[in-house]
């Protein structure tokens, strides 16, 4: 009886590039997995702001009962805008009226209570365009910038809130002791001056006067198309 030897079956071995493309979707799978953690972070951060705790007039001096902590989510472009509850504002002053709950925004304060927040800055403008120069120091004004005017693109935004007019810049008119405005100075952060000065070199400029019983409303852009 012959007995039929049976060749021994070669094993077969896996390729290279599946282990290579495991590795890589190994690799994704992390990188997408940190991203989402990262993301869900960032979500869920809070920093602390100052709120009111009751409704605050005008020109009230702020003591340590007025005001409350509280977390609140604020993305970065935002940081700038509200004044942090690490920033003391023991005997700072309001410059508007201030509801319960609202967060206490950096313009609702007077800059002076801010310690090296504050600078001076004049504003080149033609009486025609600042309340026909009416202003005084102590007025608090709003400042437009018209850019691209006469153009498609043309388009007029707020550039800073409720500022405190300094001083009234003058000089001398065509008429004998007649003084014409040709500038106002007025009390800004770092952030507003450096959007003031690129609109002086850049856009036409308004100063509405802000009164005194003025709440503050939303930042407003109008565009040349939202015009029939």
């Amino acid at each position: 009886m012959t007995v039929a030897e049976v060749g021994r079956a070669a094993r077969v071995s896996r390729p290279s590039w599946a282990n290579l493309r495991t590795a890589l979707g190994l690799l994704l799978f992390c990188a997408a997995l940190l991203a989402g953690q990262r993301v869900l972070k960032d979500a869920q951060s809070t920093v602390d702001v100052w709120t009111a705790a009751r409704d605050l007039p005008q020109d009230q001096e702020l003591e340590s009962g007025d005001l409350v902590a509280k977390a609140v989510h604020l993305p970065p472009e935002l940081m700038d805008h509200y004044l942090m509850a690490s920033t003391d504002l023991e005997g700072a002053v309001l410059t508007r009226p201030v509801m319960q709950g609202e967060l206490v925004s950096s313009g609702s304060v007077a800059d002076e209570a801010l310690a090296g927040a504050g600078r001076s800055m004049t504003i080149p403008v033609a009486p025609e365009h600042a309340v026909g120069g009416a202003l005084r120091p102590g007025d608090r004004i709003d400042v437009f910038g018209t850019f691209d005017a006469g153009d498609a693109r043309a388009r007029t935004l707020l550039l800073v809130r409720a500022v405190s007019v300094l001083d009234i810049v003058k000089s001398g008119g065509l008429v004998v002791e007649e003084e014409a405005a040709v500038g106002v100075t007025v009390s800004v952060t770092p952030e507003e001056a450096a959007r003031l000065a690129f609109a002086i070199r850049s856009a036409d400029l308004d100063i509405v006067r802000v009164d005194a019983d003025a709440n503050e409303g939303s930042d407003v852009t109008v565009r040349a198309g939202d015009f029939p």
